[in-house]
C-alpha cells in the first residue's frame, strides 16, 4: 500500500476479519475507516469455535471472550448408526497447555460484537466505493475482490443446515461429531445454549436415536448452501489487498475459516507496504489448511466399508499432537 499518506486505510467489511484488521491496524498506530454494507452488525445467534492459533491472536490484541464463551472439555467423533466412540482428542486445559490459548466454543453475534467494541466506529449501510488503497475483508461474495480476478461463487455440493437449541440436559462440555453416509452433524455447548449443524444430505434415517432426537428438537433447520471459489492469481492490485474468506474462501470442515482470517489480519500491518510478501507468508499456510478442509468433504462423509474403516482406525490413533500443524 502506499506510504505517506495521511488518510485512513479503508476496510471493506465487518465480519471477523475486518474488525480484527482494524484492532491490529489500530494497534499498530495505523489509522482506518471500516465500511459494511449491511445496516447493521449481523445478528446471528449461530455458534463457532475459535482454536488457539485464533485465540492467541485476539489475546495478543487485547481482545477477551472469557465472558461470552466457554472451553469444551475435548473433541469427540462418533459413529452415525449407533453413537460408538471412534476418537477423541481432549481440548480444555490440554489446549491451553500445550498452545498457549484456549479452544473456545460462543456464539458469532458475541464474538462480532467483542470485536466491534475494540475496533471503533464503523461506517454501516456503506458500500466500498472504489476507494484506494483498500483492506478487502468483505467475505465470500466480496466486491474487493473484483479487483483481483472476474470470478464468482461455486456451490461445493453440500448444504449446512444450522440451529440453536436451549441448553440440552445431559449433554457432555464437548464437540462431538457423528460421522455417517453422506451427512455429518457436530453439536456443541455455546452460552445459554447447543449449537447443532448438520452438513450433507437432511435426513438422518437410521441414525443413531439421540441424533435424530437433537435435529427434531430443532425444528426446521436453516439451509446454508456451501461455496467456494477458484484460488486468484494474486491477493493484492494496486495497493489493495483481499484476506479471510475474500482470499480464500474453505469449507467449514475444520472449523477454521474465521481463524485464518484472524490471522490474515494480524500479520497484514506489518507488510502493508509489502503486499506481495504478505502474501508469501500467508498463502502457503490458507492453501494447507483449505485443502484439509476440503478433504473433510469427502472422508466424513463415507459410506460403511473398507475405507470408513481405515478413516475410523486414523482418528482413533490421532492425539492432540497432531494438531501442532494447525494450531501452533
Amino acid at each position: 500500500m502506499p506510504s505517506g499518506t495521511t488518510e485512513p486505510l479503508v476496510v471493506a467489511g465487518a465480519g471477523i476479519g475486518g474488525l480484527t484488521a482494524a484492532v491490529a491496524l489500530a494497534a499498530h498506530g495505523i489509522p482506518c475507516s471500516v465500511v459494511e454494507r449491511s445496516p447493521a452488525l449481523a445478528a446471528s445467534g449461530y455458534g463457532i469455535q475459535l482454536p488457539p492459533n485464533a485465540t492467541r491472536v485476539l489475546h495478543d490484541l487485547g481482545v477477551s471472550l472469557d465472558a461470552v464463551s466457554l472451553r469444551p472439555e475435548a473433541r469427540e467423533i462418533r459413529r452415525w448408526s449407533d453413537g460408538a466412540l471412534i476418537g477423541r482428542v481432549p481440548l480444555g486445559s490440554a489446549v491451553v497447555e500445550r498452545y498457549g490459548a484456549p479452544y473456545l466454543t460462543l456464539r458469532r453475534a458475541d464474538l462480532l460484537r467483542v470485536l466491534l467494541d475494540a475496533a471503533g466506529p464503523v461506517h454501516f449501510g456503506r458500500s466500498w466505493a472504489g476507494e484506494c488503497p483498500v483492506i478487502g475483508a468483505d467475505g465470500l461474495h466480496s466486491a474487493v475482490r473484483g479487483l483481483m480476478a472476474p470470478d464468482a461463487p461455486e456451490p461445493i455440493g453440500f448444504t449446512a443446515y444450522r440451529a440453536v437449541l436451549p441448553p440440552v440436559t445431559g449433554f457432555p462440555p464437548v464437540v462431538t461429531v457423528w460421522l455417517g453416509p453422506g451427512a455429518h452433524v457436530v453439536a456443541y455447548p455455546v452460552p445459554g445454549g447447543l449449537n447443532l449443524v448438520l452438513v450433507g444430505r437432511p435426513s438422518l434415517d437410521g441414525w443413531h436415536a439421540p441424533v435424530r432426537d437433537l435435529v427434531r428438537a430443532a425444528g426446521p433447520m436453516r439451509g446454508f448452501p456451501l461455496y467456494t471459489r477458484p484460488p486468484l492469481p494474486a491477493w493484492h492490485r494496486d495497493g489493495s489487498v483481499v484476506i479471510g474468506d475474500a482470499a480464500h474462501p474453505m469449507p467449514p470442515f475444520l472449523a477454521q475459516g474465521a481463524a485464518q482470517a484472524i490471522e490474515d489480519a494480524f500479520a497484514l500491518p506489518s507488510y502493508l507496504h509489502d503486499l506481495a510478501a504478505f502474501e508469501a507468508l500467508r498463502r502457503p499456510r490458507t492453501d494447507r489448511v483449505a485443502g484439509a478442509s476440503s478433504a473433510g468433504g469427502v472422508e466424513y462423509h463415507l459410506p460403511d466399508g473398507p475405507r470408513q474403516r481405515r478413516r475410523d482406525e486414523h482418528i482413533a490413533a490421532a492425539s492432540l499432537s497432531g494438531q501442532d500443524w494447525l494450531f501452533t
